[in-house]
């Protein structure tokens, strides 16, 4: 059945869109496992949105840890905000910022989670570059897309979708060797790099 997609995800409200991140709780865990994220770790989330994925990575690395919640959307991270305060969740430092030039204020994370946001990215291969600068020497770096022979039930249609293929050339471009590919749901994969150097 067709559905609406826009690249700014101007039709939808961030409620439904935390309600559409809930959803994909399952594929979080195992994003989580392949990072293989620990109590204390400092994570990078690139296009957080309102932050479901958020606050579980935040139970994850305990309050000892530091979620970095990047969105160029600042209601987004409002939306991210009430729900910390309703939780009382203090270990996630949301950012108001362009994925392809935040910095983190001369910190590097443990780890990056660039999940289901490149296809409305303007520029993917530049995230990426800068999700690579941002992460310390030797830390993975996850990112998880719709594949393009994907059903298309959910997610973006087949012209909107990046396939495996260009996430590790660009990744690779970026100064991140490939460590793994995996076929997560007939819509979904994901690409577990590391930082070179």
């Amino acid at each position: 059945m067709p559905h609406t997609f826009r690249k700014d995800m101007s039709h939808l409200s961030w409620a439904k869109v935390y309600a559409r991140q809930e959803m994909r709780a399952p594929l979080v865990r195992a994003w989580m496992d392949a990072l293989d994220l620990e109590p204390g770790d400092r994570v990078l989330e690139v296009g957080s949105g309102p932050g479901f994925v958020s606050l579980m990575l935040a139970e994850r690395v305990g309050p000892a840890g530091v979620i970095y919640a990047v969105d160029r959307s600042a209601e987004a991270l409002a939306y991210l905000e009430r729900v910390q305060a309703e939780r009382a969740v203090a270990n996630i430092e949301r950012l108001v910022a362009d994925a392809a030039t935040v910095d983190l204020g001369g910190q590097c994370a443990d780890a990056a989670l660039i999940s289901m946001v490149l296809h409305h990215a303007d520029d993917p291969a530049a995230i990426l570059q800068n999700a690579a600068r941002l992460i310390c020497p030797g830390a993975p770096a996850l990112i998880a897309e719709f594949h393009p022979d994907g059903p298309c039930e959910h997610g973006p249609p087949p012209e909107h979708r990046l396939a495996p293929d260009q996430i590790r050339a660009w990744c690779e471009a970026a100064g991140l060797s490939i460590l793994d590919e995996q076929r997560q749901t007939p819509e979904h994969y994901m690409v577990l790099a590391k930082r070179v150097s």
